[in-house]
């Protein structure tokens, strides 16, 4: 939800949120199913169009509202911004949440081993990204849709008291860029 919230954001888009309680289930309720027939969410709603999930909701207003841009115009930078944007979905978030998922028990009930096993593979997706990311400012060139799929979970990340080290400066300097964009702290939802 929130890397949809900072593209509406970064595009200069105005939007209603309308939130569904994942705890209470409400995401199975007949009337969200109605809208996303499989449950998930975000989902948009744009002059009678329903798109769902994050990142083809956010490929949807890339193509309907392309300016600014956040996709490069260069098929191969488009390219690797997609890319990145599929590795932080399918690589870096399942492995945070052996983390993150394992946090949120009570003590008793935590996999230690599996957390640990969480933290060596994020320690080795960061050498990826520290990686990918020297010489330069975003992962595509300017600032993209991949740049935006890693906020959630590594605030995430964060929040949970945990820290992009020095061991990795490009990413870090990177984050520190994403963290003062204004769409960051817009995009986490009021309390």
């Amino acid at each position: 939800m929130r890397k949809t919230r900072i593209a509406l954001l970064e595009k200069g888009l105005q939007w209603e949120t309308t939130w569904v309680d994942l705890a209470k289930g409400e995401q199975r309720k007949p009337e969200y199913l109605a809208i996303n027939p499989v449950g998930k969410v975000p989902a948009l709603i744009d002059d009678g169009v329903v798109v769902h999930d994050s990142t083809i909701i956010n490929e949807y207003l890339e193509d309907k509202y392309p300016k600014p841009p956040l996709l490069p115009a260069d098929p191969a930078m488009r390219a690797r911004a997609r890319s990145f944007e599929d590795y932080a979905d399918t690589y870096l978030a399942p492995s945070l949440f052996k983390i993150l998922g394992n946090l949120r028990k009570p003590e008793a009930e935590r996999d230690h081993d599996k957390i640990k096993e969480g933290e060596r593979e994020v320690r080795a997706h960061f050498v990826f990204l520290d990686r990918e990311l020297a010489g330069r400012q975003f992962f595509a060139g300017q600032l993209s849709l991949g740049d935006i799929s890693f906020v959630p979970p590594l605030a995430n990340y964060e929040r949970a008291g945990y820290k992009i080290g020095a061991e990795f400066p490009n990413l870090l300097a990177w984050w520190e860029r994403m963290k003062a964009r204004p769409s960051f702290a817009a995009s986490w939802p009021p309390d």
